[in-house]
């Protein structure tokens, strides 16, 4: 049998790539066998400090997801994550990470309230490190700190830019100490209440990521009216939240009759400011210094009642409204060598009409008795979670007959609640276990897969698109892949270009789910049109955490003559179709007892592929990759490839991303 099968595939090869004398170790290094993965694995470590039973949302980029925008606005920029992931309900994050090797740090973005908005974790002699402050991580981040620092001065007198107040705050160095930290303060008010106002839980946390979810989609019911309507007689408090901007911005509020609304802003007769920097305490040795805030979460403030430049005490009449107004990064630590108000920055009201765009910058709701206001600071992503606050009243009735509720919502283990794209292009030998001539092109196959994971880190569904590129081969191969899954525990959809399923199928002989997916390549491979393959599959019976998942594009593999010879990526073990009789034969160098399979040296004593996936991280470069010329060793056109192997992806991780012109 293995005589007969050697001969075919000899005869075969001579009649498609190129077969040549080769070196032929009789003891390779199999403790230095390169896997050719254009991937690297880490185990990635993030903690963040939050409420019991709060898991948090993050993604990861491989460079920084934020920059600044023409007005000075942080804002997200337009990129894909490479990975997503949620923390335990501690905030504790501890899995594999798999992610392009051309990554020299990891930037763990979270949308979610209370958390840091960037952490980054750095690469260092193929180490991940924990996961800190941007700013604790060298050469990681480029943003100017936001801000005013300069002419920075001790100060406790402020100036308000005819505002009014209600008191007055500090801008000084060094001086607060919490958790055994020192911090710098940035307008925290000595008005502050005894007692923070309000804990921030959990809960809290949940329902305001569901009413203003980062990047937009809050609901119109919730940018009706963004003011505070007073029923009955009450005391209220402000407190502090969240916040998610780089700008230190000062919320100050406006007192009217409920009757009487301000058509105008001159109707407007006393503007109080409430929090002149509406910031979160940050340490001074993780952010810059002009980004500091003053207050820690849930501290507040008691509102006071003005009418007619007069304050009238702490108890708001009935029939009252509370307007409010935010001056975006209105604080400045060096105005007038003090700590200021610029009323002259860019501000919006909570009361529509006022505003110079027309437009609601404040969401109003409500979930039980916790009443939230969120506000949007600028003239972007309209998603109203800039700066959260807590109203308080008492009584609590007396605010919230009008306000529409929210409630936190548990997610279903069924329901996908984040997913990540992975993108890339499969370029075969066929002539296995023969070598051929290492143009990497006799089939070429891109594709383009989401995964869908629910928060407890599962896959849920996969949905892939695979476009067969090229054939560069005699050989008429078709491509498969197969998931680490049984064929009972997914169900798997096909839809392609070639019509119906194009042929497509599961294989109903393997017990691992394998699919069957372009057939005959050769006829329509290098057609102008290019034919696409779309499989959805879902995973209905036992979910497989992140952790045990074997990315896309999977198992992948070609057949060549027969459905016994594949052709997989180096390591990548075969179903049990494959004749492995050929195994060690010809030029393989497999070893299945040591799990080394599809290996390969050339006639220099260098290890070379098979097979081989080249991942990118967004269409505009997979698409731009050349396809190696036919008989041309791929490092023709590629002149970082052989380096890249010499030093065992060490160098040159970016080979491909570099054809030769």
């Amino acid at each position: 049998m293995l005589v007969i099968a050697a001969g075919v595939v000899i005869l075969l090869a001579m009649t498609g790539c190129e077969k040549k004398e080769v070196y032929d170790p009789d003891e390779p290094d199999y403790d230095n066998v390169f896997d050719f993965s254009t991937r690297v694995s880490y185990t990635l470590n993030v903690k963040y400090d939050v409420p019991e039973n709060y898991n948090v949302y993050f993604e990861v980029y491989t460079r920084d997801p934020e920059q600044l925008d023409a007005d000075g606005q942080v804002v997200k920029r337009d990129i894909e994550p490479v990975d997503v992931g949620f923390t335990d309900e501690n905030g504790r994050y501890s899995h594999k990470i798999v992610v392009p090797a051309t990554a020299k740090y990891l930037y763990i973005y979270s949308p979610y309230a209370g958390v840091p908005r960037v952490l980054v974790a750095e690469i260092t002699n193929g180490v991940l490190s924990e996961a800190r402050y941007p700013d604790e991580v060298s050469g990681a981040r480029s943003l100017i700190a936001r801000a005013g620092d300069e002419g920075y001065k001790d100060a406790v007198y402020n100036k308000t830019g005819g505002l009014e107040r209600l008191g007055y705050w500090k801008n000084t160095k060094g001086t607060y100490l919490l958790n055994g930290e020192t911090y710098e303060l940035y307008g925290r008010p000595d008005y502050l209440n005894s007692e923070k106002g309000v804990t921030i839980s959990s809960d809290i946390l949940k329902v305001i990521n569901r009413a203003v979810p980062e990047g937009g989609g809050v609901k119109p019911d919730l940018i009706k009216n963004g003011d505070i309507h007073v029923t009955e007689k009450a005391h209220i408090d402000l407190c502090l939240v969240d916040e998610n901007t780089s700008a230190n911005s000062t919320l100050a509020y406006y007192c009217y009759e409920t009757a009487n609304p301000p058509k105008k802003v001159v109707d407007i007769k006393d503007i109080v400011i409430a929090f002149p920097n509406s910031k979160v305490l940050k340490n001074h040795d993780h952010y810059p210094k002009g980004n500091n805030g003053a207050l820690e979460r849930g501290e507040g403030i008691r509102l006071h009642y003005w009418k007619d430049g007069k304050d009238l005490g702490d108890e708001f009449p009935e029939n009252t409204s509370i307007g409010w107004v935010i001056y975006n990064n209105g604080y400045e630590s060096g105005i007038n060598e003090k700590g200021g108000i610029n009323v002259s920055k860019k501000h919006f009201y909570s009361t529509k009409v006022l505003n110079s765009d027309k437009k609601e910058h404040v969401a109003l709701f409500k979930s039980g008795d916790n009443v939230l206001f969120g506000f949007e600071d600028w003239t972007n992503d309209y998603d109203y979670n800039d700066v959260v606050f807590y109203v308080k009243s008492d009584p609590i009735e007396a605010i919230t007959p009008d306000i529409p509720e929210v409630k936190p919502e548990e997610p279903d283990d069924n329901d996908i609640a984040a997913s990540v794209t992975y993108r890339g292009i499969l370029s075969f030998e066929d002539v296995w276990p023969y070598q051929g001539d290492f143009d990497m092109n006799d089939v070429v196959v891109k594709y383009v897969s989401s995964v869908g994971y629910n928060q407890k880190n599962e896959v849920v569904e996969t949905k892939d698109v695979y476009t067969i590129l090229w054939s560069g081969a005699a050989y008429d191969n078709s491509f498969a892949y197969q998931l680490d899954v049984r064929r009972s525990e997914v169900e798997v959809t096909i839809l392609s270009s070639l019509g119906g399923n194009g042929g497509a199928y599961v294989d109903p002989e393997l017990d691992k789910a394998t699919i069957r997916l372009a057939n005959k390549v050769s006829g329509y491979a290098n057609n102008l049109e290019k034919e696409t393959f779309t499989v959805v599959t879902k995973y209905m019976g036992r979910k497989i955490s992140k952790e045990d998942f074997i990315l896309p594009p999977y198992n992948p593999f070609i057949t060549t003559t027969r459905e016994d010879i594949e052709v997989h990526l180096t390591n990548m073990r075969p179903t049990e179709k494959l004749n492995t009789e050929n195994l060690g034969y010809g030029h393989d160098r497999s070893e299945p007892d040591a799990n080394l399979y599809y290996i390969t040296y050339d006639k220099n004593g260098q290890q070379m592929p098979f097979a081989i996936n080249l991942v990118f991280e967004n269409d505009e470069d997979m698409d731009s990759f050349v396809i190696p010329e036919e008989s041309a060793l791929i490092n023709i056109k590629y002149p970082g490839f052989l380096n890249w192997v010499k030093t065992n992806g060490k160098e040159n991780s970016d080979w491909y991303l570099n054809p030769k012109e």
